[in-house]
């Protein structure tokens, strides 16, 4: 039938320094561990923190063939992903969604960046009016694409921003960004919420979840039906009003003082 979903050989990859607390989801997903060792060679020799990030990827896509689709811990899937491995299946790439252009954009991190790196060579690439900054919390490399030459780009574009002394806040982001945008790019958005800015409404959602799959031993497929009970129409992301971040503000000095 044309509409039947095709069958896929579907893998999934855990990548952590705490293997023990994925035991319980049995054989159903490849652990890779890491430790403090793995971690600082993974920073990169300018012990860049967020590097690790691209080299986790790198890591799990060597594991099995077929596309890399790399999810922080802070997404959820909401939408049937067949459309999504489509557009795989036709060479695109997939980053949560797009942030700016650098030709328009005014947030000042990338204004920095800008300021910075406009015109620059970073390994393969360089930071032009076209580039694109792209949410990282979602990556998915279409196997046409190659994940390891992708990845390898990545990180060799992020080596030399810190080389550079770009600024640093979305430096893995924006070197993920631009290995990815060498091919066609579409927007995860329409599969996963990414809730960076929400994580305590979340945390108690999913720390509910995790409680009751514990205390009534649940294994994984009880788990996941639980999980399709669940309302998933909380909000992603919670702008501050100026009060909460001036109290934000006061907390983060308050053991300086």
């Amino acid at each position: 039938m044309a509409n039947q979903p095709k069958e896929r050989s579907v893998h999934f990859t855990i990548v952590t320094d705490k293997p023990d607390f994925y035991s319980w989801l049995g054989e159903r997903v490849t652990i890779v561990s890491i430790d403090e060792h793995r971690i600082a060679e993974w920073k990169g020799q300018h012990q860049f923190f967020w590097r690790v990030k691209i080299e986790a990827i790198l890591e799990a896509s060597k594991q099995h063939s077929g596309h890399t689709i790399y999810l922080d811990t802070d997404t959820v899937c909401f939408n049937n992903l067949e459309a999504m491995m489509s557009c795989l299946d036709q060479g695109s790439n997939l980053m949560h969604l797009k942030e700016f252009d650098f030709a328009k954009t005014q947030g000042g991190t990338g204004k920095k960046m800008k300021s910075h790196g406009l015109n620059k060579q970073y390994g393969e690439f360089v930071l032009s009016e076209s580039s694109a900054m792209w949410n990282a919390g979602v990556v998915a490399i279409s196997e046409k694409n190659n994940a390891e030459t992708t990845l390898n780009n990545a990180l060799n574009a992020c080596d030399a921003m810190c080389a550079d002394n770009m600024e640093r806040k979305l430096i893995e982001q924006f070197s993920l960004s631009l290995a990815l945008q060498a091919n066609t790019m579409t927007e995860g958005k329409t599969w996963f919420k990414h809730y960076w800015g929400n994580k305590e409404q979340w945390n108690e959602v999913i720390a509910d979840l995790l409680a009751k799959s514990l205390l009534l031993n649940w294994n994984l497929e009880q788990a996941v039906k639980e999980f399709t009970t669940i309302d998933l129409s909380i909000p992603e992301v919670i702008k501050e009003t100026k009060l909460a971040k001036y109290k934000n503000s006061i907390k983060k000095r308050l053991p300086k003082l």
